[in-house]
């Protein structure tokens, strides 16, 4: 059988030396291409363009879609104006992911986001995002989710829904996660479903009712699957969902 083959959007970074001043990075952690590898896929890198035709050549290469951690998504993206807590962003690389991911649904391969992913995810179909923790409700968001400890290990719980694809591919409803983010999801795009939240409502997860396979976590999988099985999981369900 033929291993699927996994399009990896990757991350970006603005390289600012004197030898190479306002050049820009696409760059993907080996932990996520390990990840890929270790649970029967190959994993592919996709740079980052705007080219409608290499976008279309890119999903017609690859057998699914992962998308990466990294920076803030760009408020103007789903309607809002920066706020003053808003991190760095790159609107460049928020219009690539976008187009990407509908070239992808457009013919039916899975989508899997992690972290950013969730979020340019949520945006993508028009729900919004927190652009800070600090501006959800009083007595939401009050636990720790930007951690100090390593990230294979988890920091805090969250709750999975028992009748939800991400629950069939965990094989559990309960889980700790590591946890690196200063946003969340506010609303939720329509034609998705929250399917996993923190203890304090922080959005975990959340997946697509129907149309195939879009399915994102918040936290990072990638950096806790070398120790904890049930994350080697979620990526090798994902992959077998990419299958031809």
């Amino acid at each position: 059988m033929t291993k699927p083959i996994i399009g990896v959007a990757p991350g970006t970074l603005a390289v600012d030396s004197q030898m190479f001043p306002g050049r820009k990075r696409d760059y993907v952690n080996r932990v996520y291409l390990r990840s890929i590898t270790a649970n029967g896929g190959v994993p592919l890198v996709l740079p980052v363009t705007n080219d409608a035709e290499t976008i279309a050549r890119y999903v017609g290469l690859i057998d699914g879609l992962l998308l990466c951690g990294g920076q803030d998504v760009n408020p103007l993206v789903y309607g809002e104006e920066p706020l003053e807590k808003l991190g760095g962003i790159d609107p460049e690389r928020d219009t690539y992911e976008i187009a990407l991911i509908k070239v992808v649904h457009a013919v039916h391969k899975p989508i899997f986001g992690i972290c950013r992913g969730i979020q340019i995810l949520n945006a993508c179909y028009g729900g919004t995002i927190y652009q800070d923790l600090s501006y959800m409700p009083a007595g939401q968001g009050t636990i720790k989710h930007l951690q100090a400890q390593l990230p294979a290990y988890g920091m805090h719980h969250v709750q999975v829904a028992p009748k939800s694809v991400l629950a069939e591919f965990l094989g559990q409803t309960e889980l700790a996660v590591n946890s690196f983010h200063h946003q969340t999801l506010h609303q939720i795009a329509p034609g998705f479903q929250v399917v996993a939240t923190a203890p304090d409502s922080v959005v975990e997860a959340i997946e697509a009712t129907d149309g195939g396979l879009q399915l994102a976590v918040q936290w990072h999988p990638e950096e806790m699957q070398a120790v904890e099985p049930v994350m080697a999981r979620l990526f090798a369900k994902f992959i077998a969902t990419s299958q031809r």
